[in-house]
């Protein structure tokens, strides 16, 4: 019986499977086009500490706010060894619900410019869009939770 239980508890009980799509660079304004939703993007990668420790600040807000017109976004800037199987461990270590994308182009020339016109490509990094009100703000570094909270609020104003 003791060996018969920890496969029981494998088929019983669901996995967290969380995905992480791919998106080229021809397909970030897509990702980034939302008429009816505010937007929340986080640029981050699995081996930034200060990206590591500002996503539970994105988590909660995402959870605090779920039922209202935002939506959060994980986009990984992880390099390409890293997609799938090291970003999708680094989301089931921390329960992220959150869709989590990985963009599949490691020169930022090619995509900074997407994102922001002055943005050179360091992260942490959060675009705050909500086109309905032609609003969209870029913060560079690490964001604190009540900057976090600030942020979402004047977008939705």
């Amino acid at each position: 019986m003791k060996k018969l239980l920890p496969f029981l508890l494998f088929f019983c009980c669901p996995a967290f499977s969380q995905e992480v799509t791919r998106v080229p660079v021809s397909g970030l304004d897509a990702l980034l086009r939302h008429p009816d939703t505010a937007l929340v993007v986080n640029l981050w990668a699995t081996w930034c500490a200060p990206c590591v420790k500002e996503i539970p600040h994105f988590e909660k807000q995402a959870k605090a706010l779920k039922g209202q017109q935002v939506k959060f976004i994980f986009l990984s800037l992880d390099m390409e060894d890293a997609y799938p199987k090291k970003i999708q461990q680094f989301i089931r270590r921390r329960q992220l619900d959150s869709p989590v994308f990985w963009l599949d182009e490691q020169n930022a020339n090619k995509y900074a410019r997407t994102i922001h016109p002055r943005w050179q490509g360091s992260i942490p990094a959060t675009i705050f869009i909500n086109t309905a009100k032609g609003y969209r703000k870029f913060v560079e570094g690490e964001i604190s939770e009540a900057r976090l909270k600030k942020e979402i609020s004047s977008m939705m104003e």
